[in-house]
């Protein structure tokens, strides 16, 4: 059997991993905390509209939409406040639009095309799953111990509560909103065979639903002119092009 690659999967180099990455399984396990992470999850349920915006350390961020009435996503990246890459998702998920910022020129650049039926189909599936459905699914799916520390947050975080999960190589400390049941911050370290942190990471998140989707995310220029070239679907025999 062929094995297919779908579009709406892609996520911008920055991140690395998928949207919800970093979060590494462990032998904890705490059902306190296990059990109010899933009490405040049930909050959170509702709108057609997902926004979530991921900022990093460097201050590079990514902001990801997907509208699962009109079967749309759009992602987009940036780097030092401007944007550096954009991916759209729309026509059910067959028509993929995807462009970037050329090394040489500085210029943004891009490719458009169509998905073959088989493929799109699929994607249009993707299209209707709720991305801050499945951020608290990943949540609730680890064991965590709740932070002593984050018994005595100040007034202005009590609506909030930190717990961690750890492994012999990661530990990863994540900062819940308790009136949404969704991550605010994640902390991420990474350990060596003796168990020292050789790497640490941090980013803040923020997930919310919306009415309507924003003209400027819409808009495909940016303020910038856009060479945007028509392309056959770069696949073949359902598989993305390498490096695509």
């Amino acid at each position: 059997m062929k094995k297919k690659i779908l579009i709406s999967l892609f996520t911008v180099p920055l991140v690395a991993a998928t949207v919800f990455g970093y979060i590494y399984k462990s032998e904890l396990n705490v059902i306190s905390a296990q059990n109010q992470i899933v009490i405040a999850s049930d909050k959170a349920t509702q709108g057609k509209i997902e926004y979530i915006k991921e900022t990093f350390s460097d201050g590079a961020y990514i902001v990801r939409i997907r509208d699962k009435e009109n079967l749309t996503e759009i992602t987009e990246e940036y780097r030092n406040n401007k944007l550096h890459n954009k991916l759209i998702i729309e026509d059910g998920g067959k028509r993929i639009t995807s462009y970037g910022r050329d090394f040489e020129t500085n210029k943004l650049v891009g490719n458009t095309w169509t998905m073959p039926e088989n493929i799109a189909a699929e994607n249009k599936k993707l299209l209707q799953i709720s991305l801050l459905e499945k951020a608290k699914e990943e949540l609730q799916s680890q064991s965590w111990t709740i932070l002593e520390s984050s018994t005595s947050l100040t007034a202005a975080a009590s609506n909030q509560q930190q717990v961690v999960t750890e492994d012999e190589f990661h530990k990863e400390i994540v900062t819940i909103d308790n009136n949404t049941g969704l991550p605010i911050k994640r902390e991420i370290f990474l350990k060596d065979k003796n168990g020292n942190i050789v790497y640490s990471s941090t980013k803040t998140e923020e997930y919310k639903y919306l009415d309507t989707m924003p003209l400027k995310v819409q808009n495909l220029s940016h303020e910038e002119d856009v060479e945007i070239k028509e392309i056959p679907a770069p696949i073949i025999e359902d598989k993305v092009f390498e490096g695509s």
